[in-house]
């Protein structure tokens, strides 16, 4: 069951479990009443943290990982209502103190650039790499089937890439099953299956289309497996041959450094991790698709993806010139959609 969250997770999860029992050997609290925990017992130690301004996702995070601790160990959770409640309020509570202890004129500070909007990537950036990256050269090749993928098909970077070291339970790896096939319009696509992602512990699908355009991430796709073929199945799927029938899995700063090195000659601002998922929400928004599938293709779970959006005011006005021209088509789709939904596709 612990081996089903990711390392840094696992880790931020136990942080949680050792501030909690700190705080009942602190409080002398008798151990057979920590577990199952009660509701009360939760709901104070979450007082004590807010008392020492911990943040509120650090406290969510921390009462993960005690439900977690129950769940291995087969107890019921008692987390509730009045739990949450607990978090919300002292959550308020931090929030109007920090503002309280803020001087009326802020220092000035140089900008902190994590704090500006992230920049995202757009179609001219893609464009760029296809044409400078190397179509002959491995490890050209795999970055550029990443940036098709990762773009069209609102990917996060990490579903894709390696940080550190690879983990067949957390990266997708050569062996997965691929399938391919054609929809009733005859667009081609290719799906597979993704062991896990940031909101999610179990598998997820990356759903990719044919663009019909030179950035397509189908036809990238196909190359990146044509040109790796002497890459292991125990290997990750965005691998790459080297010399002497070595191979390498693709890192997450090797790949950026390779974009970044590109679009610095060509004169295109650098971008981050989520430029990608950002630059191909607002893309897709722009070319006419419907947000509730732009959502599912990002495989979010809630409406956060709404704070992906860029040029809003071009998206709102092309979609409410859709609905006076083309309501029953909109209907169309959307009836589509939830027939999907209901059928499990």
């Amino acid at each position: 069951m612990a081996n089903s969250v990711l390392p840094t997770t696992l880790s931020n999860y136990s942080a949680g479990l050792i501030h909690f029992t700190k705080f009942c050997d602190d409080f002398n609290i008798p151990k057979e009443v920590l577990i199952p925990i009660s509701e009360t017992l939760l709901s104070m130690f979450i007082s004590m943290c807010a008392a020492g301004s911990v943040s509120k996702s650090t406290m969510r995070t921390w009462v993960e990982g005690l439900h977690l601790w129950h769940v291995i160990n087969d107890a019921p959770w008692h987390g509730s209502f009045v739990l949450s409640h607990t978090i919300k309020v002292h959550s308020l509570v931090m929030s109007k103190q920090l503002l309280k202890t803020q001087p009326r004129v802020p220092p000035k500070w140089p900008p902190n650039p994590l704090a500006e909007p992230k920049r995202p990537i757009m179609i001219n950036q893609i464009r760029a790499l296809h044409c400078h990256l190397d179509h002959t050269n491995a490890f050209d090749i795999t970055v550029y089937d990443i940036t098709c993928i990762a773009f069209w098909c609102c990917c996060r970077l990490g579903e894709l890439l390696i940080n550190t070291t690879y983990d067949s339970k957390a990266h997708v790896s050569h062996s997965t099953a691929i399938t391919c096939g054609t929809s009733s319009n005859s667009t081609k696509f290719i799906n597979f299956d993704i062991p896990c992602t940031k909101t999610k512990a179990d598998s997820n699908r990356i759903n990719i289309s044919d663009s019909t355009c030179v950035t397509s991430p189908i036809l990238a796709f196909e190359h990146h497996l044509a040109a790796n073929t002497n890459v292991p199945m125990n290997a990750p799927l965005f691998a790459f041959e080297m010399a002497e029938n070595s191979w390498s899995p693709m890192k997450c700063t090797w790949f950026l450094d390779r974009c970044n090195e590109i679009w610095h000659e060509e004169g295109i601002s650098s971008a981050l991790e989520h430029g990608f998922q950002i630059g191909s929400t607002t893309h897709l928004l722009l070319l006419g698709v419907d947000p509730w599938i732009v959502m599912a293709q990002g495989h979010w779970t809630s409406q956060l993806f709404l704070g992906y959006w860029r040029k809003c005011e071009e998206i709102l006005s092309l979609f409410i010139s859709f609905s006076f021209q083309s309501c029953d088509s909109i209907l169309t789709t959307m009836s589509t959609f939830k027939s999907h939904l209901l059928n499990g596709q």
